[in-house]
């Protein structure tokens, strides 16, 4: 369903605009088809995160909304959308061309909508500003005249999933988004030989997850979703992750990665083995207990390809 955010009147009057001749003009107004999916960077020790969406919104530069609603909603288990794997919020959605200033995913308010599974069962998600502005990416995007545009929203999971301890056993989603262009990105994958694991703590009982930093020659560092009205305080030469991956057996039972939806561009590629808790800033700890293997070169992701970075 496709609706204007103005006065009925209004919305009448531009749908008016957009139709090629049903209200009594001879003109149309310039179109463009959009695709919109969802993709997810993963997150450790839950099995299930579902949220259920009851529609899109975005809006165009000095124009009004424009909703997309869902009949029935759309629920996703964002853990099955990993390593280029996505789902679908709009597809050969007929919208204005022209440019736009940002996207909603709007988020099923009602109780139970959305929630977490982890070893101890299942519990409430509770999304902050979920009732008041749904999932909100202020990112500027353009539609082309009569042409078709795909973008991937990335839940990048590991930045956004937190327990705190007044909540539990339930968890809190402070969502960290990217909007991204399904033609200007690319893949990094890889394995991992058993004798590079054998030598960092932990790979023996967890898992290698991948840390990828932008640029090159970037400090690794950890994450940190920082309480509210604070910031990070590390140094300029150490970065928070765009993006992370955590390995999983394949079938010649080595570790192997792949990381989709990577902006063309250089990049610093890392692991650890070492478990990374969002609300704590671990490397102010001593000693540091993440420790983090360097990729020694930098790394290049083209349009359209996948770099291959094995440990």
């Amino acid at each position: 369903m496709f609706r204007s955010s103005a006065p009925r009147t209004a919305a009448a009057l531009s749908a008016c605009a957009l139709l090629l001749s049903s209200c009594g003009g001879g003109g149309s107004a310039s179109m463009s088809t959009l695709n919109l999916g969802l993709t997810d960077a993963p997150v450790s020790g839950v099995s299930k995160l579902w949220i259920q969406f009851t529609g899109v919104e975005v809006k165009p530069a000095g124009g009004n909304a424009i909703d997309f609603m869902f009949s029935p909603e759309k629920g996703f288990d964002l853990l099955s959308l990993q390593g280029g794997t996505t789902a679908t919020f709009l597809n050969d959605t007929a919208i204005p061309a022209g440019q736009y200033q940002w996207v909603r995913l709007m988020v099923d308010t009602k109780p139970g909508a959305s929630y977490v599974m982890d070893s101890t069962g299942q519990h409430d998600l509770t999304i902050p500003s979920g009732a008041e502005t749904g999932l909100k990416l202020i990112q500027g995007f353009t539609m082309p005249v009569g042409g078709v545009a795909s973008f991937t929203v990335d839940f990048v999971l590991s930045k956004s999933l937190i327990a705190p301890q007044g909540l539990s056993p339930d968890y809190l989603l402070k969502p960290v988004l990217r909007l991204l262009d399904n033609t200007q990105v690319g893949t990094i994958s890889g394995t991992f030989m058993a004798s590079t694991l054998s030598a960092q703590s932990n790979c023996g009982t967890r898992p290698p997850v991948v840390y990828v930093y932008t640029g090159a020659g970037v400090q690794a560092d950890d994450i940190y979703n920082p309480p509210t009205g604070t910031t990070d305080m590390d140094p300029a030469s150490s970065a928070e992750p765009l993006t992370t991956a955590t390995a999983a057996l394949n079938s010649m039972n080595d570790y192997a990665y792949s990381m989709a939806f990577l902006p063309a561009g250089t990049y610093t590629v890392a692991f650890t083995c070492d478990p990374d808790d969002p609300t704590v800033d671990e490397d102010t700890l001593t000693p540091d207990p993440i420790h983090f293997k360097i990729y020694p070169q930098a790394v290049a992701v083209t349009t359209n390809m996948t770099t291959t970075v094995n440990f």
